[in-house]
């Protein structure tokens, strides 16, 4: 009886970095020769495709110098001969908040309306590991196909191709696994040194390697920028004549449509294991700069303009979802997965900076035009504050706010508290021109202030509120320098002495050492840290406190500083010449949070620097994941040398939150910052920087053998990045949160109040350069309608958080809110009147009145009935 052949299914494809060691400059120069190539080859053989890589944003760079061409490409598209999409580019999925990706496959969804039909596909073949609730984001984005190749471990996939969970259990995509990389059939080529040294072991390892028998393989055969193959069918037909295998001319959703459902092995959790391909774990800390900017603006954008346009189409203001696309866009093209990693030259890590500087300018041009319309709506002096709350929740903390007064010092009229946190006198100046009605004249423009108020007042959700103030001589509202050297409330004390912070928790729990920072050379290179062989850890304690106080606000401001070696070379023969100076403020309210804010001046090259907390617990830490939680393991595998690609470290993604419990107590860390933690015994370190002079380089401590970037390959020289070495300023902030015990939706809740602080604006007169458009926005656009002196629009359940609300990106007539169950139980929820259920690309779903565990529901309101 004749055995029945594997069958092997090729795709030609390419795979298209933007940006990396060239610019997208470079990319779209490159693209005007190779789409055009691909477009005509695909023109004269019907029968064959060509898979563009899965990103929109790379198709209409070319279009935009390829217009003649839209008519050919819809047509290719129409007969699935060209596949696009579905992502607008190819991001990273371990650094990026949840609403982040969806937003990346909703964009992608709009880029593609243009063209035709997206590859119904989650394609990422080149993404540096993935989040364990990719399966929620794919389905809600339509997609149950999700095709990948790093950070795979088949012992606990049971093969290469499997249905792959999120953590809920509902949510699930067919996985397929490249194991040997997207371009493991490159080169294509009907002889016998391909098909016998390359082609054939390739399919080999595959069915060596799985659990099960496979019948059916896939093999990738295009590369990085790699042009189509010519004639492939043509090819494919003569390999057959060659290998022992029986191969095809194929695609994705073909090789997918093929596999044996019934018989795929189940899996729940995250691909971050180096065991076929590096996966850059310790990425999350190169470049730091970068992930600030593009973590301000991510945060920006989901957590205050989005719902602050929603407010503000309430209120009349109908600014263009265009302005909107905009700014996602430039964060969009920052977040691929090179870019957002960091690895990349320094010519193109000033570009996405400046991608960066663009989107945020975007984003606080939109806040400022809907703030200030409606101020003028509402005719505010200037003792007057307009606060927004972009929640969907009542805010009831300490809110900052900034005002300008003539005068030193005001009262506020209606707030629980009000704390003057800092204060600038901008001196007055002579011969300013004052054009009025009767003519120009000169004058002495008077001095004023700028200060910085903390305000503990209650907000009314998704809505806003009139702050009133008026200027006062008494100075109660002034912080106070108090002879102490502790902070407290009825959760936690903390204390300074000789050197040494420490913390007792409200169960007598005492943490010394409570936090500090620590510091060691990087021998590593813009993918990864790796230490020097017998470096030493340096503890960076404090040499001085001192204490400001009003009421119950309470801060202590902590100095230090210490000598380190310079760079590298100094590391090694344990040399320190530079002084390094760092603060760390402890704010500390009525509230179970502290506030934690770190300062300091990047002097020195070629080092890591944490910041380092004593939680009192080695239990392993709960981490957050979007719209869940993961527990991870603090230990590494022993003999990672035999089995990985690099090793295997303990240090993990970081979300925006990480907790660690015993007995009597939870402590949490949230951050808008930081992309790293890793637990070491008692002792949680978040990375703050690790800052490195190369590209790639081989042989690491870490990472053995060749460079990563391609530069250890032929005519590749290694790549100087000194800008990488991040001499500058660097502010960061965390919250560390002490509760009794660790309840998953308190925490998520927790963690969405901490990004979306209340937006203030004040209508004044004496800095019109404040804010950008200030003296641009005049009186004539503010909206006709009129508008409360206070607005609540949506009020959001208890029983479940919130990641997004914001305008339907797909009917302008609508809104959408996406709720979240971050529990591991399901939550009852009956929709609230006019609402709809639709996922993130506005497909109505059914709906049973339930919210599966770690799981999102995309609310739809029509507008009009949305108040």
């Amino acid at each position: 009886m004749t055995t029945e052949k594997t069958k092997v299914y090729l795709v030609n494809h390419t795979h298209w970095d933007r940006e990396w060691y060239f610019s997208s400059q470079d990319s779209v120069v490159l693209s005007d020769l190779l789409f055009t190539n691909a477009i005509k080859e695909l023109e004269q053989h019907p029968e064959a495709s060509f898979t563009l890589d899965g990103q929109l944003s790379i198709l209409d760079d070319y279009l935009d110098i390829h217009p003649e061409m839209l008519t050919t490409v819809q047509k290719l598209v129409s007969s699935q001969q060209l596949q696009i999409g579905p992502w607008y580019t190819q991001p990273d999925a371990l650094h990026l908040q949840g609403e982040s990706l969806l937003r990346n496959g909703m964009l992608g969804k709009l880029s593609a309306a243009k063209y035709g039909q997206i590859l119904q596909v989650g394609y990422l073949p080149d993404t540096f590991g993935f989040n364990s609730q990719l399966p929620v984001i794919l389905n809600e984005l339509g997609l149950h196909s999700f095709v990948f190749w790093r950070g795979i471990d088949p012992d606990k996939t049971k093969g290469f191709y499997f249905k792959w969970h999120g953590l809920g259990g509902k949510r699930i995509v067919t996985a397929v696994n490249m194991p040997q990389g997207y371009g493991t059939g490159m080169l294509l080529a009907p002889n016998h040194e391909y098909v016998d040294q390359r082609l054939d072991p390739a399919v080999d390892f595959i069915t060596e390697h799985s659990f099960q028998t496979v019948k059916n393989v896939l093999i990738p055969t295009g590369n990085d920028q790699m042009e189509i193959i010519h004639d492939f069918t043509k090819k494919v037909a003569a390999i057959n004549h060659i290998g022992k295998y029986e191969y095809q001319v194929s695609d994705y959703p073909k090789f997918i449509a093929k596999l044996d459902m019934a018989n795929l092995t189940d899996f729940t959790g995250e691909f971050i294991e180096p065991l076929y391909a590096r996966v850059h774990r310790t990425c999350g800390s190169s470049r730091m700069d970068i992930k600030l900017a593009a973590t301000q603006l991510e945060n920006k954008l989901i957590y205050q303009v989005e719902p602050l346009m929603v407010i503000g189409q309430h209120c009349g203001i109908n600014l263009s979802s265009g302005v909107l696309v905009l700014a996602w866009r430039k964060l969009l093209e920052s977040q691929a997965h090179d870019s957002m990693a960091g690895s990349v030259v320094d010519s193109v890590a000033s570009d996405i900076l400046q991608r960066l500087k663009s989107g945020n300018e975007l984003a606080d041009s939109l806040i400022n035009t809907i703030e200030r319309l409606i101020t003028l709506n509402l005719g505010l002096t200037d003792q007057q504050v307009l606060l927004i709350n972009p929640a969907l929740s009542i805010i009831d903390e300490y809110q900052q706010v900034n005002i300008t007064t003539a005068n030193q010092d005001v009262t506020f009229k209606n707030v629980e508290r009000a704390v003057l946190q800092q204060q600038t006198k901008i001196a007055s100046r002579e011969n300013i021109l004052e054009q009025t009605a009767g003519g120009d004249r000169y004058i002495t423009e008077p001095a004023y202030y700028l200060n910085t108020y903390q305000l503990k007042v209650s907000l009314p959700p998704l809505g806003y509120r009139v702050i009133n103030f008026e200027t006062t001589t008494k100075k109660d509202n002034r912080l106070q320098l108090v002879e102490t050297s502790e902070i407290s409330n009825k959760q936690l004390k903390i204390t300074f002495s000789k050197g040494v912070v420490t913390a007792e928790l409200f169960d007598g729990t005492v943490l010394n050492d409570f936090l500090m920072l620590q510091d060691q050379g990087n021998a590593g290179d813009t993918y990864d840290f790796s230490p020097l062989a017998n470096d030493n850890l340096l503890s960076l304690h404090f040499q001085k406190a001192k204490v400001k106080t009003n009421h119950d606000w309470q801060m202590m401001q902590l100095q230090g500083s210490v000598r380190l070696p310079r760079n590298i070379k100094e590391c090694q023969v344990q040399k320190n010449t530079i002084d390094i100076n760092y603060r760390v403020d402890l704010i500390l309210t009525d509230s179970s949070m502290l506030k934690v804010k770190i300062h300091f001046g990047n002097t020195i090259a070629d080092h890591k620097m944490c910041l380092v907390i004593n939680t009192g617990s080695s239990i392993p830490a709960i981490a957050s994941v979007p719209f869940g939680f993961i527990t991870r393991s603090n230990h590494e595998p022993d003999n990672w040398q035999n089995r990985c690609a690099e090793r295997p470290v303990a240090i993990w993604p970081l979300d925006n939150n990480v907790t660690v419990i015993n007995e009597t107590y939870a402590l949490s860390v949230f951050t808008t910052d930081i992309k790293e933690y890793e637990q070491k015994d008692n002792q949680l370190l978040l990375t703050l920087l690790a800052t490195t002079n190369q590209l790639g380089k081989s042989d690491l401590l870490n990472r053995p053998g060749r460079a990563s970037g391609d530069t250890t390959k032929i005519g590749h020289p290694f790549l100087p990045t000194p800008k990488a070495e991040l001499y500058q300023d660097f502010d960061y902030q965390i919250i560390i949160n002490i509760d009794k015990k660790f309840e998953e939706l308190k925490v998520a809740r927790k963690a969405t109040q901490i990004r979306q602080a209340a937006l203030a604006y004040q209508h004044q007169q004496l800095n019109l350069f404040i804010n950008r458009l200030d003296n641009k926005l005049q009186n004539e656009l503010a909206p006709s309608q009129l508008l409360p002196q206070c607005l609540s629009l949506y009020s959001l359940p208890e029983s479940v958080d919130v990641s997004a609300c914001y305008p339907d990106y797909f009917d302008d007539d609508a809104v959408l809110i996406r709720l979240v169950n971050p529990t591991k139980s399901p939550i009852n929820f009956k929709l609230p009147t006019g609402a709809t259920v639709v996922n993130a690309i506005d497909e109505l779903q059914e709906f049973k009145d339930v919210i599966n565990s770690y799981d999102i529901v995309t609310l739809k309101f029509n507008k009009i009935m949305f108040n």
